[in-house]
């Protein structure tokens, strides 16, 4: 079930971003400051914090994992700090805050940037995967996808995914088909009206791309008005987002030059009022970790679908049959993504099985 239909939408902050004291003196600093703006902002009812783990004086920290560490730390003493740092390429200080995670709290989201790492990508439909070309490799040895997915698997981590345009969200919907990226999605959709690789801040353009994610894709939505110079269409795509139940992202990280007295917790404030408004609630940070949880497989209620590797051919009958319980995987082979299936569901897979042209597919009880 996802946040809107239990009444609820996904508010995300960002912070700080790359913002100096000369464009907002409010923007956090250093790891007493940023941990100070994570505790105000879920305290006035944030669902999550994004942060630069930034140093005393302003640089940024990219690779600093200590700095991230201790503002979760310090954090946690008052709040359940939801939160997770921002990257530049190099995602080692995330690998080491989910190893070796802060004091009184754990790593849950991490960001991933389809952009910086999917570059020169093809899609072979028959054979339901990417290839990856690259004028410097000609013998082909590049992974397929960015393996950075499979670690976040490995560390129990969920990405937050940031879509710039709708070449990214072409990318991500592929990447959940054949199960690179695990379900539910936590999709950030990024507007600008300054950065030109960022969609259009419109509303018909927000009704596009939400258009263009299948319903098998199970996912939540933030939208993320970035670097904006029009407040007026910052506000408009905010209320478009809500009246969808999409969640919202604010913060003076985000759009400093719209925001230059304003502190973090005063545009949460803003945002609770939007929301409840329209008779919403934010989720809290106990919903994120239920909505995002690996799921827990009961034997006694599962549906397991053998698929004989040696005869499927890889056609994809079964995910074009039922794409709610079967998808392709890595090697074109139909395999299940849901095992818990209700009755319509579990009729659809054995209609599915009784379709592979090979007889490759059997379901059991």
């Amino acid at each position: 079930m996802s946040f809107r239909d239990d009444g609820k939408v996904y508010l995300e902050v960002g912070v700080n971003e790359d913002v100096s004291k000369d464009e907002n003196a409010n923007v956090p600093y250093g790891a007493e400051e940023t941990a100070r703006d994570v505790v105000e902002c879920i305290q006035h009812g944030a669902t999550a914090v994004q942060f630069h783990a930034r140093y005393d004086d302003g640089r940024q920290a990219w690779a600093d994992d200590e700095i991230s560490r201790t503002i979760l730390a310090t954090a946690a003493r008052d709040v359940d700090p939801l939160a997770y740092p921002g990257y530049a390429g190099n995602l080692d200080h995330i690998w080491a805050l989910a190893e070796h995670p802060p004091a009184g709290t754990a790593l849950l989201l991490a960001p991933f940037d389809p952009a910086q790492h999917v570059k020169r990508v093809l899609w072979q439909e028959d054979e339901n995967q990417f290839k990856t070309i690259d004028s410097d490799d000609s013998n082909g040895s590049h992974p397929s996808y960015p393996p950075e997915l499979d670690r976040f698997t490995k560390l129990g981590l969920v990405p937050s995914i940031s879509v710039f345009n709708d070449v990214d969200l072409r990318w991500v919907i592929l990447a959940a088909r054949i199960g690179i990226l695990r379900q539910p999605l936590n999709i950030k959709l990024f507007f600008s009206d300054r950065w030109v690789s960022y969609s259009d801040p419109d509303p018909d353009v927000l009704d596009y791309l939400v258009s263009r994610i299948p319903k098998w894709v199970d996912h939540e939505i933030v939208v993320v008005p970035y670097a904006m110079s029009s407040a007026e269409r910052r506000q408009e795509l905010w209320e478009h987002a809500l009246n969808r139940g999409l969640g919202i992202r604010v913060g003076i990280g985000d759009c400093p030059s719209i925001s230059r007295t304003t502190t973090n917790a005063q545009l949460v404030d803003r945002a609770v009022n939007l929301v409840t408004k329209r008779e919403l609630t934010p989720a809290t940070q106990a919903d994120v970790r239920d909505r995002f949880a690996a799921a827990e497989v009961d034997e006694s209620e599962l549906v397991r679908v053998v698929v004989n590797r040696n005869r499927c051919m890889g056609w994809g009958v079964c995910y074009s049959h039922a794409p709610e319980i079967y998808q392709p995987d890595a090697e074109g082979y139909c395999v299940v993504v849901k095992p818990h299936v209700d009755p319509s569901l579990l009729e659809k897979a054995i209609e599915g099985a009784a379709s592979c042209p090979e007889r490759a597919i059997r379901v059991e009880l």
